[in-house]
């Protein structure tokens, strides 16, 4: 009975030796499968964390993750820094888009303001013969500068102004009957029916048209128009630009409207009758002489505001005979 006692003891201890010995061989290993547990956790925490975008509260501007928590940690911040950077060159991006889009939607705006400037700069003219005519528009310069000016001072210092007005009067008055029948031609019956007034009127109380009565009397003043205004209000265009010897700037449409106006002047007339080559050309010089008295200094200012005097000259020859032509004062 004592033995078989003994015999039982000596089994429960070794099983009891059995079981602790295998609790202490399964302690390491669970120690270690606790911590590789926790290393994929963490990992899949910090990845979660780099991953989710901060959000910014509307209510106080400041940033927050996903879930409305700061939770965050160890590397988190920097995950934060690169989701922040990231969203700046995002929004840096969409700002030069913008930029972008709105200088290629305003090419078109400024492409159409040039071309509207450039068309309310006036209309041009052909200028095949600008060699030739700029060697006419020197010719002319120099032969205002070195013989119209001088002899005009001199001719303004010599004669009073009260002469040479009534002078400016009386060719003035020859022309009437021209600016008459290019009036009536261009059907302005009033400005030819005035102009007709006026050449009677101040042939008669003005002695030949030595004074402009009618101006001052009858208060009808000189109705312009010439030949070249006519053939351009009835559509007949420039033709090409050039410039006449001592008259200027002039176009082909406008160089017949000049011939034309020579035969309406009463002088021409005269000249072939009674008058020599010499006097008629004395008469020509005369009034060209007193016109320019009234007006020295003016070529001189418009030349010295001018980059291209001859361009300029051309520019202000077309948009005079458009405005012209118009009947715009």
């Amino acid at each position: 009975m004592l033995r078989e006692k003994l015999q039982k003891g000596k089994t429960m201890k070794a099983i009891h030796s059995f079981i602790l010995a295998f609790v202490l061989a399964l302690c390491p290993a669970s120690l270690l499968a606790d911590t590789s547990s926790i290393t994929p956790n963490a990992e899949q925490s910090q990845d979660t964390e780099t991953l989710t975008a901060p959000q910014m509260s509307p209510e106080s501007g400041v940033a927050t993750p996903a879930d409305g928590m700061m939770s965050f940690h160890g590397s988190s911040p920097t995950a934060y820094t690169y989701v922040q950077d990231e969203n700046a060159i995002s929004l840096s991006a969409q700002h030069t888009d913008a930029e972008k889009k709105e200088a290629q939607e305003a090419e078109p705006v400024e492409g159409k303001d040039v071309n509207e400037e450039a068309e309310e700069e006036g209309p041009s003219i052909a200028d095949p013969l600008a060699p030739f005519n700029r060697v006419m528009f020197h010719v002319n310069d120099k032969l205002y500068f070195w013989v119209l000016k001088p002899v005009a001072q001199a001719y303004s210092h010599i004669i009073p102004e009260d002469f040479r007005i009534v002078f400016s009067n009386a060719y003035d008055n020859l022309k009437s009957p021209a600016r008459m029948l290019n009036n009536l031609l261009q059907l302005k019956l009033k400005a030819a029916g005035n102009e007709l007034i006026r050449f009677i009127f101040n042939s008669i109380a003005g002695i030949g048209g030595l004074g402009d009565v009618a101006k001052d009397a009858l208060g009808i003043k000189k109705q312009e128009a010439d030949f070249g205004q006519t053939l351009g209000r009835y559509g007949i265009g420039h033709g090409f630009y050039i410039v006449l010897p001592l008259f200027g700037p002039s176009s082909l449409r406008d160089t017949v409207g000049l011939a034309g106006d020579r035969l309406m002047y009463p002088l021409t007339y005269i000249s072939d009758v009674d008058l020599s080559l010499e006097a008629s050309a004395v008469i020509f010089a005369h009034e060209k002489v007193n016109d320019t008295s009234f007006k020295i200094g003016d070529y001189e200012s418009f030349k010295d505001a001018a980059v291209d005097p001859y361009v300029a000259m051309r520019d202000a020859f077309v948009q005079h005979r458009k405005k012209k032509i118009e009947n715009i004062d």
